[in-house]
């Protein structure tokens, strides 16, 4: 008994889904990890995984990774708050006050202002010591102690404004000797230093013919010229004009 032979199609035809994965096999598959969307940097890590699977590759990627992530979180953070750069210089700032107001800082301050203060005082005294000294007798002691160590002098103050010549004559003896007459007075409430006075010959043309210098010790003044007085002389002055007619004279008080 024979059987009828049964026709076999040359293809069989597949199910749908069948189909559909055959399709997707055919297609390229992408190395793991790789997008086209991605980013040079994010192409590099897929790469490296794709040549090194190990675990710690794979670990070392994931942490730099989440590094590259939170930075641009940190940077976005700081672009969206823009008080906390003025909050860090408000808390310097509220620093530096603490500091300078600790009670430690505040102390040494004060020291220094008194020394500051003490040695401008010094300065002063020092300077104006002969002011000073003609002000209040009281201060003398005081002041020659304290010129002692600086080998400083106290002596009476200099004041040439407040010194005048009142009254004055110049007249000729014998031979080429000069009566020189003069007063001084002081307009000062201090006691002052004697000037010391220039005598200036001239001649018909009011040119000078000879100059000299008279000190104090020279007129026989004292060296202090006392407050509100006045001092009166007369100076034999010898005189050597060289034949020159002298036909007047100039006196100047000042201070050497």
């Amino acid at each position: 008994m024979g059987y009828p032979a049964l026709e076999l199609p040359t293809k069989m035809a597949l199910p749908v889904e069948d189909a559909e994965l055959e399709e997707r096999a055919e297609e390229p598959v992408p190395p793991v990890g790789f997008a086209q969307s991605a980013t040079p940097e994010s192409e590099l890590e897929a790469l490296a995984l794709v040549e090194d699977q190990s675990p710690a590759a794979v670990l070392q990627a994931s942490t730099r990774k989440r590094s590259s992530v939170r930075k641009a979180s940190d940077a976005v953070d700081e672009d969206d708050d823009p008080e906390a750069g003025q909050e860090v210089s408000f808390v310097v700032a509220a620093r530096r006050k603490a500091f300078w107001r600790r009670p430690m800082v505040r102390t040494v301050l004060g020291v220094l202002l008194l020394m500051s203060v003490a040695g401008l005082a010094l300065q002063v005294a020092v300077q104006e010591r002969d002011r000073l000294a003609a002000m209040d007798a009281r201060a003398r002691p005081w002041l020659m102690a304290l010129c002692g160590p600086l080998h400083c002098e106290i002596a009476p103050p200099r004041q040439i404004a407040d010194v005048v010549i009142d009254s004055s004559s110049f007249n000729k003896a014998r031979g080429d000797s000069y009566q020189l007459a003069l007063t001084m007075k002081s307009k000062a409430s201090i006691p002052l230093a004697m000037p010391a006075v220039e005598l200036t010959l001239t001649d018909a043309q009011d040119q000078p013919v000879l100059r000299r210098v008279l000190l104090p010790t020279d007129m026989g003044a004292p060296m202090e010229l006392s407050a509100g007085g006045e001092w009166s002389a007369s100076v034999s002055v010898i005189v050597t004009t060289g034949g020159a007619r002298v036909a007047g004279y100039r006196l100047l008080a000042f201070y050497p």
